[in-house]
Order: structure tokens, then sequence, then C-alpha cells
């Protein structure tokens, strides 16, 4: 009898899809779901746990994009390894001596995809039984923050100027940090972050649209931990209207 082994990848940008898991729930699951990588430091860990009793092998690695598809100046090892049931292993990013600017963060993308070992057979045909692995990945961003960045990254988020234009509301970012907010609403009203870029880049400036005038914004960003600052409302300054 042959048996045809179906891999399903599950991916959805940036986001963490393999969450940090508790014993009782098993599955695979990451120590954190943001990484900061100081320049002064030779490498950096993450943990990967496997909760469950069925064996995942490992992949991981770093890009310079979401998808894989841009190179990036780190080392992951081990990339590809064998985790067994209620085990856990370390893997380090380790730098490999690129020169990234030195004035601001860089932010890259790793990535960790757990195939199972195993899965539930479906009913044959033809003497052919199916087996369907769930290949479930994790996306997230690693920062590569220089020594001597002013502000700290804990003042950082206070520098931010919001400001009302007609289009919307103006975000001003002039701290060397990425500001990715974690919570927006406009008079009240919660955006949807999702469905729109909610990441601001150093020393630059987005516009989060609004069909109607907003007079105060309400607002929260990731800390280096994964979690959220605290939540901000604040009056808006008037813009020159373009």
């Amino acid at each position: 009898m042959m048996k045809c082994t179906v891999i399903l990848t599950v991916a959805l940008g940036a986001c963490l899809l393999v969450s940090t898991a508790s014993a009782g729930e098993g599955g695979v699951g990451f120590s954190r779901n943001r990484l900061i990588y100081p320049a002064s430091q030779k490498a950096i860990k993450i943990t990967v746990s496997n909760h469950g009793d069925s064996p995942y092998l490992v992949q991981a690695g770093v890009s310079g994009d979401p998808v894989k598809k841009a190179p990036a100046p780190f080392v992951v090892t081990p990339p590809l390894f064998r985790l067994e049931g209620n085990s856990q292993n370390d893997i380090r990013i380790v730098a490999a001596g690129s020169s990234l600017p030195k004035d601001r963060e860089s932010v890259f993308y790793f990535y960790g995809t757990a195939i199972p070992g195993g899965g539930e057979a479906a009913d044959s045909n033809a003497g052919v039984s199916a087996t369907l692995s769930i290949a479930m990945r994790s996306v997230m961003k690693l920062f590569w923050r220089p020594e001597g960045l002013k502000p700290s990254a804990l003042d950082a988020p206070g520098k931010m100027q919001f400001i009302r234009e007609a289009k919307g509301i103006r975000v001003k970012n002039p701290t060397p940090y990425y500001q990715s907010f974690s919570s927006m609403a406009f008079d009240g009203k919660a955006q949807e972050l999702d469905r729109v870029t909610s990441m601001v880049a150093p020393f630059s400036e987005q516009v989060f649209a609004s069909d109607v005038p907003v007079s105060k914004v309400t607002w929260q960003v990731m800390n280096d931990y994964g979690g959220a600052t605290d939540e901000v409302t604040q009056s808006l300054s008037a813009g020159d209207g373009k």
C-alpha cells in the first residue's frame, strides 16, 4: 500500500502563527514573539518548545522580508532539527558581519516552520492512503539595534507626533526606532491595523486614513518584549491640510 503525504504550509505575513503554547495545549511554540538584537552582542537565542507527544521537524532562518525572498546578514543554528515530544531546543541567531546603519534600527524577519512527524490517516481509495500533515509557520520581527541610540527605546514612543490632516492622521516618528502600533482609535473608534501598514520606520512618517475629521487619537505600540505600552490619548494638532 502506498502512502501519500500532503504538506500544507500556513503563513499569514509577519504575524505570529505558532503562538507560545502552554503545556496543556500541545503543539510547538516559541519563547518570544518579537526579537531585539543589540549590536553589542555576538548572538541572541530563542527557545522552541514541543508541548505534545509527537516529534516535529523544525526549520528556522532569518530573511529580509516576511516571505523569505530577501537575504539577511544572520546565521541561524541549527537551521534544521528534529524536536522530540515534550522537549525544547535553543536556536541561536548570529550576526554575519554585514554593514548595517549605525544611527537607526534595521528590521528583519525570523521564521520557524514546524512539520509534524505524522498525521491522521484518511479514508483510502484504490489502495492509496492520504496523511495530512500541517506545517505550522511562525514569522516574527527581528530588530537590529545599534549601540548608543538616543532617546532610549523606553522613551521613544512619547516622541512621536500626531497631526490632523484632511485625509487622516499623519504620524511622525523622529526617533531611530521602529514604532509598531498594537492599537489605535480615532475619537474612540478602533482602527483595523491588520489591514494597513501599522509600523512607522525610523525618521519617517505615515498617514493613517480617515474619512471624517479626528480630534483625538488613542494608541499603543509594541514594546521590546512583545507586549503593549500604556495606552495614551491625546488631542491632535492641525496640519497644513495636504
